[in-house]
């Protein structure tokens, strides 16, 4: 091994000093093409190291008080949420992470999310006198007669200026048993079936503040800090709150965190049978488009067994006579099988088991009618499998990338494109090239 190493020493000192260019000028070329911009697609977890340095990335963007708060949030928490996405604060920190990716790079991150929203200050809302009037009530206050919670929601649904919002706290005087008045907070929630109502969730009092953390600023200010994280005292509160939870029990808590001001925060904990979390995985994936990295809602599927399963079943329901007569996993108007995996593409096979004469006679035809069929099949399995689908996310329209199987014979692969038009809407997007004959949509995918 010694004489191994020596001769490659030989080698390269013979090459360096027989250049007619300095040494140092090699090292650098020889460095300068280790630099050069290169496209590739890698999947990247994060560290815990990574949020913080894109919490510090981001705080120095910051445009304003409450994108501050988020970007610290992202380094105390170690997640992203709803109100801190990482489509926003991912792309600056992967401009550093991998500067040597270039236009046409991809990258899939996976990270740690939470449900932790901070309220801003528009969403908390104060009853005016004149509320309680228009509730019915005789008095400007409620109290143990007079149920919040019976009057508020219907009052939110009769102004529509809070239609756009989805969750709100409402501030109102509240009167006490022995007479005296308290100010308390209600949290509410906005769909559109239900308009305004009262979910599930629990709102930490005092008393929980001062039992979490006795004779600190937890217990002296009634609010959670950077140094004392509600992620590390609230599993502690639901667990001897309720100790006879099930595993998959979930609860809305509403806390309040300082940093420089008191803000409102909401988080969704889920009871996995020891403890309460809020934290789960997700993965996105980035893009280059050779100046900036950006955040990609493209999804791309291959479908599963039970996939074609999906399309088996809707044929069941909707044309119950093309189902295969013995097993239940095969139906022959889409030609889908999950004992198969694949759709049956066979001429024969499918005029054998067309029950109500649906194709053609002529042959080129009929085979166009298969292939046409096979594209409303994905159609079928995309608003099944995704009917929240939104057409953008973020401002990025949102384009679905299906492969799938078929036997014509033999057994091919092919990939078709969707892009998402409404919410769980699809629609199939013709392909300027590499289509097969008898469809404009579907591309050979070997």
């Amino acid at each position: 091994m010694k004489k191994y190493i020596f001769s490659i020493t030989a080698v390269l000192l013979l090459f360096l000093f027989s250049c007619n260019r300095p040494e140092e000028q090699l090292l650098q070329e020889v460095e300068q093409s280790r630099q050069k911009p290169y496209s590739e697609s890698l999947d990247y977890t994060l560290t815990s190291d990574d949020y913080n340095t894109v919490a510090k990335v981001g705080l120095a963007a910051a445009q304003n008080a409450y994108d501050s708060v988020q970007c610290s949030l992202i380094g105390v928490y170690h997640s992203f949420s709803k109100s801190r996405p990482a489509a926003v604060f991912l792309p600056p920190f992967l401009s550093q992470k991998f500067p040597a990716l270039d236009s046409g790079s991809y990258v899939r991150v996976t990270y740690n999310y939470d449900h932790i929203y901070t309220f801003a200050d528009t969403e908390l809302i104060i009853i005016p006198n004149n509320a309680y009037s228009e509730m019915g009530l005789s008095n400007n206050y409620f109290d143990a007669d007079h149920n919040p919670d019976n009057y508020i929601p219907s009052w939110l649904n009769s102004k529509p200026e809070y239609n756009s919002y989805s969750r709100i706290l409402v501030r109102y005087l509240y009167k006490n048993s022995d007479g005296s008045f308290t100010t308390k907070v209600s949290y509410y929630e906005n769909d559109p079936v239900n308009k305004w109502f009262v979910p599930n969730y629990y709102l930490l009092q005092d008393q929980d503040y001062e039992n979490l953390r006795p004779n600190t600023v937890v217990a002296n200010n009634h609010y959670f800090t950077a140094d004392y994280p509600p992620s590390v005292f609230i599993p502690i509160l639901l667990k001897n709150k309720y100790p006879y939870a099930a595993p998959g029990d979930q609860k809305i808590v509403i806390y309040k965190y300082f940093d420089k001001k008191t803000y409102y925060q909401y988080n969704l904990y889920t009871f996995d049978g020891n403890t309460w979390t809020s934290i789960e995985q997700k993965t996105d994936q980035f893009f280059n488009n050779g100046q900036r990295w950006a955040f990609d809602p493209t999804v791309r599927y291959t479908l599963s067994c039970s996939d074609y399963q999906i399309i088996v079943d809707w044929v069941a329901q909707n044309k119950p006579e093309y189902m295969n007569q013995t097993y239940s996993n095969t139906e022959y108007y889409f030609g889908a099988s999950s004992h198969y995996c694949n759709f049956d593409m066979r001429l024969d096979v499918r005029r054998q088991h067309d029950s109500l004469n649906l194709l053609s006679s002529d042959d080129q035809e009929a085979m166009r009618q298969i292939w046409g069929r096979l594209v409303d099949a994905i159609n079928i399995f995309l608003q099944t499998k995704y009917p929240n689908a939104q057409p953008q996310i973020y401002g990025v329209d949102v384009y679905y990338y299906i492969t799938f199987q078929t036997y014509e014979p033999p057994r091919k692969t092919y990939w078709i494109e969707f892009q998402c038009t409404g919410q769980g809407q699809f629609t199939p997007i013709k392909q300027e090239q590499d289509t097969i004959p008898y469809s404009s949509y579907i591309v050979p995918a070997e």
